[in-house]
């Protein structure tokens, strides 16, 4: 199935997944990280050409891209290399690293906008791109409120050429036409889904706004879910010639996965460390994000003093730790908690019942139970 001079796998140049997450840090992507390296290092000199500016904006990019967890990759891998001598395609290891690489892409657009949307300004340790663009544009005298607006367009700028680097990767695989095009498929519905999650984010924060549980975890699945999971997982068994039914709930499964991470992730990003997440635990606080957490604590006794505290222009360290407090009383916590062991079981369960390879169905067992073994 695989050519048999596949790149050696990146995993142990320092790109492992953070938190608790084995599972993922055991999952190889391909050579991804070597495909997207040399991606952006084509892109930046390209760059250079034009502008040093321009170029600068490419190194930016560049330093988004890395440092990540790699599981959208990994999970294209996954779903590739599960069928090996039943595939009904030939598929290269250079494909596979390609397309993981073009998810990875995709996930920087998605987080530089994704910053600018929300006014976070850290990100894996480090300012993230808009905030660093701001940075610089201030260390040369400009008024705090013009660098910002400078910044903020930068980071747009930059997510949009994040955004079409990825389908130029996908352009780029080797794939045959009818597998391109149903990757591009899978990559267009991903941006498509993604945008309808972003806006209902954006509305659930609206102060009128009154989202309920059930919406709050649509936008989430919308948002993340598709793009995370659901579409690496097609796309790696696309590229294998897997069977239309297994296809199908691979997505299925994905969603379920995505859903469980990014609960795990929402409640890492209020309870858990800056150390841990690279960034700022009481940013979702202070943006006033409407998560599950605030759902759910709208629901309950104690509701109407986080949305208070929320509410209010400047969030102290001592209103963020009140908040903390008043979610895990309520039992908030608790019930994000158990949602997202809920949707590891059925992403377990929807693996278990249907005809996948059994080495498959054990790498997403693993997944699923690390998904939420993060936060314990």
């Amino acid at each position: 199935m695989t050519s048999p001079d596949r790149p050696q796998p990146a995993a142990q140049a320092g790109k492992t997944p953070s938190f608790k997450d084995p599972a993922l840090a055991r999952l190889q992507h391909n050579g991804a990280d070597q495909v997207l390296a040399k991606f952006l290092e084509h892109s930046t000199r390209r760059a250079a050409e034009i502008s040093p500016g321009f170029a600068q904006l490419w190194t930016e990019i560049e330093r988004l891209s890395t440092g990540g967890k790699r599981f959208r990759p990994a999970l294209v891998a996954l779903a590739a290399n599960a069928y090996g001598d039943t595939a009904q395609c030939s598929v290269t290891d250079r494909m596979i690293a390609t397309v993981g690489a073009a998810f990875e892409l995709l996930h920087s657009a998605l987080i530089i906008h994704d910053d600018v949307i929300d006014r976070d300004i850290s990100r894996r340790h480090g300012p993230t791109l808009h905030a660093a663009a701001q940075q610089r544009a201030e260390a040369q005298g400009i008024d705090h409120k013009r660098a910002a607006h400078y910044g903020h367009s930068v980071g747009i700028i930059a997510g949009d050429l994040a955004l079409s680097g990825a389908h130029h990767l996908v352009h780029t695989a080797g794939l045959s036409p009818e597998h391109a095009w149903r990757v591009l498929e899978l990559v267009d519905h991903a941006v498509f889904a993604s945008a309808a999650g972003e806006l209902m984010d954006i509305d659930h924060a609206l102060p009128a706004a009154n989202p309920t549980p059930a919406a709050v975890v649509e936008a989430t699945r919308l948002k993340t879910s598709v793009y995370s999971f659901e579409a690496p997982l097609q796309a790696g068994a696309v590229l294998a010639g897997a069977p239309q039914e297994h296809i199908q709930v691979l997505g299925e499964i994905g969603v379920k996965l995505g859903l469980a991470f990014q609960l795990a992730d929402d409640l890492l990003g209020v309870f858990g460390s800056d150390r841990d997440t690279g960034k700022s635990t009481d940013g979702d606080l202070r943006e006033g994000k409407h998560t599950l957490l605030i759902a759910e604590a709208r629901t309950r006794d104690g509701g109407a003093e986080v949305l208070t505290l929320l509410a209010q222009t400047e969030l102290t360290a001592r209103d963020a730790d009140r908040v903390r407090q008043v979610l895990t009383d309520c039992g908030a916590r608790q019930a994000v908690e158990e949602q997202a062991a809920q949707a590891a079981r059925e992403a377990v369960a929807l693996a278990e019942s249907a005809e996948l390879p059994p080495a498959l169905v054990q790498q997403l067992r693993d997944v699923a139970r690390d998904a939420v073994e993060r936060i314990r």
